[in-house]
């Protein structure tokens, strides 16, 4: 446990006195929020692409990918082929969040015990 009191603090200027490291040299590596930047994560170009009109996401076809992050790329592979059913479920569901999902169960017979056992 650290019980130093205020007098007992190194002041700011001596901390890092050569200003070497950290986030000062290299702010290309700040990640404030915790998550992946939006040109890594797959459901962020998702959405992106959703929310395209068709005819921008058309131009897209001509388009040089080299240079794209291979997040967008392969949403953009994925996204093209929506148009099949399980394709545009998967889109979909990650996307607009998986549909809620009911189930019901009906027995022949009346429940008046449930016996719950914890296997060691």
């Amino acid at each position: 446990m650290n019980n130093k009191t205020t007098e007992q603090v190194t002041p700011p200027e001596l901390r890092n006195p050569d200003g070497k490291g950290g986030f000062g040299e290299h702010p290309e590596n700040i990640n404030a929020g915790g998550r992946p930047k939006n040109s890594e994560r797959y459901d962020y170009w998702f959405q992106y692409f959703k929310d395209m009109r068709y005819g921008e996401f058309l131009l897209l076809e001509k388009e040089d990918k080299s240079e794209w992050p291979t997040a967008k790329v392969d949403s953009y592979n994925r996204y093209k082929k929506i148009r099949e059913l399980k394709e545009f479920q998967e889109i979909a569901n990650r996307t607009e969040g998986m549909p809620h999902q009911t189930i019901k169960q009906e027995f022949d017979d009346e429940i008046t015990e449930i016996e719950f056992r914890l296997k060691k």
